[in-house]
C-alpha cells in the first residue's frame, strides 16, 4: 500500500475536526498545523499527535513533505491561501462558506485545473452514513417522484447586543455568508439538495432581517432570520427558514427538520439539541403511500449524528487517489455558491432572482 498521505490544517480553531480526521484515517496521517494563534495550534498539535506547528500558513506551504492542506480559516482571508496552496502543488480541502462569491470559487476552479491537483469542497452532512442512504432510497425511487422540500433550522448563535469575539466579526457583516444561512443552515439547505439529487437551480426569492442587531458597527449586519423559496430543474422547489436568535427558545441549541416530498412518500429527518447538552435527534423516517387509504406506511427511524467529519477526511483521501469522486467537487461548489448568492440577491432587493 502506498504511504499515508501527509495532511496539514491551516486554521486550527474550525480545523480541529479535520487534523482529528487525518489522525484516525488508515491513508492519511496528520502532519502539520498553522494558525496565528499558537496556543490554539499547540494545543490541537499536541492532542493529535502533530509534531510540525506553523505559525504563518506560507510555513507549512513550503514543507515539501506536506501532500495536501485543508483549509479553514474565514472566508475573507481565505481565497488565497487556497490558490497559494494549490500552486504549491498541494491537494486542497476548502471549508464552508467556499468563498465570499461564485467568483471566489470560479477563480479557484480554474487555479485548481491548471495546476491538476485535487480540489474537494466541505459540507460534512453529506459524508453521514444515514444520509448517504437515504439519498440512495430516494434515488431508488421508493418515494415517488421527488418534487419540494421543506428545511426548517433554528439555532442560538448568540444572544441580543452580541459583542462578536475576536476574528469572528465576518460572521455577521452582510456578504461573507455568514448570517443564519451562510453560518450553519447552509449545510441543511445542502443537505436537502443532495437528498434530492442535486437539481439544477434556477431560481429564488428570499427575504431576510436583521431584528437583533450586534455590538458590532457596520453598515449592514447579516442576517438573522431569512426566509426563502428555491427553483429547480423539473419543477422541483426547495422551501426553508434559518435563524439565529431565537429569543423565546431558553431551552433550546438547535431544532432541525427535514421533509423531502415525493408523489408516494416523505422522509421526515429531525434533531433538537439543548443547551444543557441533551439530544433528540433522528432521520428518516420514511412515510409510504400517504395518498393511499390504509395503513401501509413505512416507519423507519433510526440515530442521527451531527455530520461525519472524519468520512470527509476519507473522501479527500480516496479522491486524491483516485478511488472516488468528490462528494462535493469543484462543479456542484461552485453551482451551490451560485445558489446561495441568488438567495442573498434576492433578499438584498426584494426581487425574484435567476441563476445562470
Amino acid at each position: 500500500m502506498a504511504d499515508k498521505i501527509k495532511i496539514g490544517v491551516i486554521g486550527c480553531r474550525v480545523g480541529r475536526t479535520w487534523v482529528e480526521g487525518a489522525k484516525a484515517g488508515d491513508d492519511t496521517t496528520a502532519w502539520a498545523v498553522a494558525d496565528l494563534n499558537q496556543e490554539l495550534a499547540q494545543q490541537v498539535a499536541t492532542d493529535n499527535g502533530v509534531s510540525r506547528i506553523y505559525g504563518d500558513y506560507r510555513e507549512l506551504l513550503a514543507d515539501d513533505e506536506v501532500e495536501a492542506v485543508g483549509v479553514a480559516t474565514a472566508p475573507d482571508v481565505r481565497k488565497p491561501m487556497v490558490i497559494d496552496a494549490l500552486n504549491a502543488g498541494k491537494h486542497v480541502l476548502v471549508q464552508k462558506p467556499h468563498g465570499r462569491s461564485a467568483a471566489d470559487v470560479e477563480e479557484i476552479n480554474e487555479v485548481a485545473a491548471s495546476t491538476g491537483k485535487t480540489l474537494v469542497y466541505s459540507y460534512f452532512m453529506r459524508h453521514e452514513a444515514e444520509n448517504k442512504k437515504t439519498r440512495q432510497i430516494i434515488a431508488a425511487g421508493e418515494i415517488g417522484q421527488v418534487y419540494h422540500a421543506r428545511v426548517h433550522y433554528h439555532y442560538r448563535e448568540r444572544g441580543v447586543n452580541h459583542e462578536p469575539g475576536p476574528g469572528r466579526d465576518w460572521l455577521y457583516r452582510w456578504g461573507l455568508k455568514g448570517g443564519a444561512l451562510g453560518q450553519h443552515g447552509s449545510h441543511y439547505l445542502d443537505q436537502a439538495w443532495f437528498l434530492m439529487g442535486c437539481p439544477q437551480p434556477e431560481w429564488a426569492f428570499a427575504v431576510s432581517h436583521n431584528a437583533f442587531p450586534t455590538t458590532l458597527e457596520v453598515d449592514h449586519h447579516s442576517e438573522d432570520y431569512l426566509s426563502f423559496l428555491v427553483g429547480c430543474s423539473n419543477g422541483i422547489t426547495i422551501q426553508m427558514d434559518t435563524s439565529s436568535v431565537t429569543p423565546t427558545w431558553k431551552d433550546r441549541a438547535w431544532d432541525l427538520r427535514i421533509r423531502i416530498l415525493g408523489t408516494i412518500g416523505t422522509i421526515e429527518q429531525e434533531s433538537t439539541s439543548q443547551p444543557s447538552g441533551t439530544k433528540r435527534t433522528g432521520t428518516r423516517r420514511l412515510l409510504g403511500a400517504i395518498y393511499t387509504e390504509g395503513d401501509d406506511f413505512i416507519d423507519e427511524y433510526v440515530a442521527h449524528s451531527d455530520g461525519d467529519f472524519d468520512g470527509e477526511i476519507r473522501d479527500f483521501a480516496g479522491a486524491i487517489r483516485g478511488t472516488n469522486p468528490p462528494d462535493v467537487s469543484p462543479t456542484t461548489a461552485l453551482t451551490f455558491m451560485k445558489l446561495l448568492d441568488a438567495i442573498y440577491l434576492s433578499a438584498e432587493t426584494g426581487e425574484k432572482v435567476r441563476i445562470s
